[in-house]
This record gives C-alpha cells, sequence and structure tokens, in this order.
C-alpha cells in the first residue's frame, strides 16, 4: 500500500488562515490526558497497531485520524513511559473531543456541587437525621448527575468514528485507531503488524467518583458539628429515661459516686430543644428543661443535682505550677451547662504536680469535677 501526504509525527504543518482561527491546541489536549474509566455506550470496530521502535521515528498520516479530513490540530498522545506522538485532528473533531472532555467536567461539577450542598443543608432541614442515613442520602445527591452517564449515547454520525479521541495507547502499548483505514496509513508509513479489535470507547474519569468521596467526608463533619455532644448524669436512686422534644433520647442508671464513665455520652441536634426526664419505675414525668444546644460545643445535663455542685479544677504543671489549684463554680438553676472546650478530666482530679517538673514549660489541665456542696471546695459553694 502506499500512502501519500504523510509528514512526521512530531513535527507541526505550517499555520494556515483555518488554523489561526483557532490557535490555541494547548485547550485540546487536555482531552488525551483525562484519567479514564470504561464505559459501553459504543464499541467501535477499531484496529491495534504494533509501532515498531524507537517511537521518535515513527511518522502518522497528515489527516485526521477520525474523521480522514485535513488535519488543523496536532493534539499530544502521551503514553505511560513518556513518549509522545502528534495526532492530527480537523477543527470539528478537536472540538467534539473537547466536548467528551467537558461532559466529564460538568457532571463531576454537579456531583461535587449537589454532595457539598446535601451535607451542608439536610442536617439542617432535618436535625433528626442519624449520620447513615444522611450519608445515604448525600450518596444519592452525588450520584444523580453520574446517572446520566448510563443514558444510550448517540451513534457517531459519518464520517466521524469516534466521539472522543480516535487514536490511544492499548492496553498491550500498541496505537489503537477507531478508524481502520487511518490504522492502514500508519502500518503503510511505519510497518508494524495491524490486528481488528474492537475496543469500548473511554470518555469516563477517575475524577467522577470526586462528588461521592467529597460528600462523605463532608457529611460527617457536618453531623459533628450540627449535633453536639451531651453528657447525662443521673444522680437520683432509680434508672431515668430522658427525651428531647418528646423523643426518646437515652436510659440512664443513677450514678451514686463522681466516675469518669459515669452517665451516657451522646449527640443531639443543635438548637432549642425541650430535655424532659421520665421514670423508669412509674412512667412519671420528674422535670422539664429548655436548653439551647450549641453547634460544636459539649454539653452536661445532670438529673436530680439540686444538693451536688459542679465546677472547674485547673491545675498548673512546670512553669504554670501552682501553689493550689483554681475553681470555676458552674451554678446553674436548670442543672445545664454548655461548658468551655478543653476539659481533659471529666469527673476525676488532675494528676498531683510534683517539684520535679517545675522548671519545665509544663502546661495547664482542667478537670470537670462533682461533689455533695457539703463536701466541695469552699470556692464553689452556693452563696460563695
Amino acid at each position: 500500500m502506499t500512502a501519500t501526504n504523510a509528514s512526521p509525527s512530531l513535527t507541526l504543518p505550517p499555520l494556515t488562515h483555518k488554523t489561526r482561527a483557532i490557535p490555541n491546541e494547548l485547550l485540546y489536549a487536555p482531552a488525551m490526558r483525562v484519567p479514564r474509566l470504561t464505559t459501553a455506550p459504543f464499541r467501535p470496530d477499531g484496529v491495534s497497531v504494533a509501532l515498531p521502535a524507537p517511537l521518535s521515528t515513527v511518522a502518522l498520516p497528515d489527516e485526521c485520524a477520525c474523521c480522514a479530513g485535513a488535519a488543523t490540530h496536532r493534539l499530544s498522545l502521551a503514553r505511560p513511559d513518556g513518549a509522545s506522538l502528534l495526532v492530527g485532528y480537523c477543527d470539528e473533531c478537536a472540538e467534539h473531543q473537547a466536548n467528551s472532555s467537558s461532559r466529564v467536567l460538568s457532571l463531576t461539577l454537579a456531583s461535587v456541587l449537589l454532595a457539598l450542598s446535601g451535607a451542608a443543608g439536610l442536617p439542617l432541614l432535618a436535625p433528626g437525621l442519624g449520620l447513615v442515613p444522611l450519608l445515604l442520602l448525600v450518596c444519592a445527591l452525588s450520584a444523580l448527575p453520574l446517572l446520566l452517564a448510563l443514558l444510550p449515547a448517540r451513534p457517531v454520525p459519518a464520517p466521524h468514528s469516534a466521539r472522543g479521541p480516535a487514536v490511544f495507547w492499548d492496553s498491550g502499548q500498541g496505537l489503537w485507531c477507531a478508524s481502520p483505514s487511518y490504522g492502514e496509513r500508519v502500518v503503510a508509513l511505519n510497518g508494524g503488524d495491524l490486528t481488528a479489535m474492537p475496543m469500548t470507547e473511554r470518555w469516563g474519569s477517575a475524577w467522577l467518583s470526586a462528588g461521592p468521596v467529597l460528600g462523605l467526608g463532608a457529611a460527617c463533619l457536618s453531623f459533628f458539628v450540627y449535633h453536639p455532644l451531651l453528657r447525662v448524669l443521673n444522680l437520683g436512686p432509680a434508672r431515668v429515661e430522658v427525651a428531647v422534644d418528646g423523643k426518646w433520647l437515652t436510659s440512664v442508671d443513677p450514678t451514686s459516686n463522681e466516675s469518669p464513665a459515669g452517665g451516657a455520652l451522646l449527640r443531639v441536634p443543635a438548637g432549642a430543644h425541650r430535655l424532659s426526664v421520665v421514670s423508669s419505675v412509674d412512667g412519671s414525668t420528674l422535670e422539664v428543661s429548655l436548653v439551647q444546644f450549641q453547634s460544636g460545643a459539649v454539653h452536661l445535663f445532670a438529673i436530680a443535682a439540686d444538693r451536688t455542685c459542679f465546677w472547674l479544677e485547673t491545675t498548673g504543671y512546670g512553669r504554670e505550677q501552682r501553689a493550689t489549684a483554681s475553681y470555676q463554680a458552674l451554678p446553674s438553676s436548670a442543672h445545664f451547662w454548655a461548658l468551655p472546650g478543653g476539659i481533659d478530666t471529666w469527673f476525676a482530679s488532675n494528676p498531683e504536680p510534683t517539684g520535679r517538673n517545675a522548671h519545665s514549660s509544663g502546661g495547664l489541665l482542667t478537670a470537670l469535677r462533682q461533689a455533695p456542696c457539703a463536701e466541695a471546695p469552699q470556692e464553689v459553694r452556693p452563696g460563695q
């Protein structure tokens, strides 16, 4: 077979008036380098060409690899080992390649926007939504644009042979050509073997998974922000049931002494709510409190704590070491507190400072303490 109009693949043709109209071939080059996954809407009857080495001596036909028209663009086709060829395309084929790449970009952006919007808005629209349902809903929202990838693709109109790249490297490092006639011209110019190889046209991208992945991370973050921690402590004689806005929240056993493991620790929706406590013995309502849960904060709700005092105890170490610990009372008639951040120890004393670390930089530790008011430090008792 005799090839005509051939030029070395690594040499750009001189610019004509037509190529100057769209001079920036780099706008189309990313379409060849987007990471791709395999889909199955279209299977062109292409061929695979085993090119001789070295690749720098390979020449490609001076025609469009998709429609066999006059080539006005040269798009870089890089191989995993770094070698590359410049494949010729006409204006129209270069444009529909760019459209194929922008389709991936538009679906990815739509998926990311829906995922982030759902992660930020759903905890506010449905405060009672749990973590697992929130994750499932955000994943479903982020997947909606990706369903468009399952729609049947329009057939490629003649004389075109592919919607996206008409030439790319196959798994065996052969040059796969969507147009068999273009592959025959490559063999005529360079020699090598020609093998018929129908292949699924690839247009998808690994970036399509960005929406679900980012959505899951954002949903976890927003759930923990909009659902602050609440520790419920039962200082009464019997087991109680706790409800938020009339909806059962948890059961809490009585805690007689100060204990780091006492009570129940759980997450609740931020905002204004009604906490109600019901006896597990006879079902009677023991108390009802209107409270405000603050986003990102830690809260304490103490049941039957009329004779119990709560306080923050700060101990210094090293250069911060003090003669005695400092105390900050936590008075509240509703026995509900939004605690300041930086609590290091729950319902236990801080380690005792020693003289051996008096010259170290040290620091401060804060403990949340409780005791019957008659046994509490003088500084935190009512009326002091």
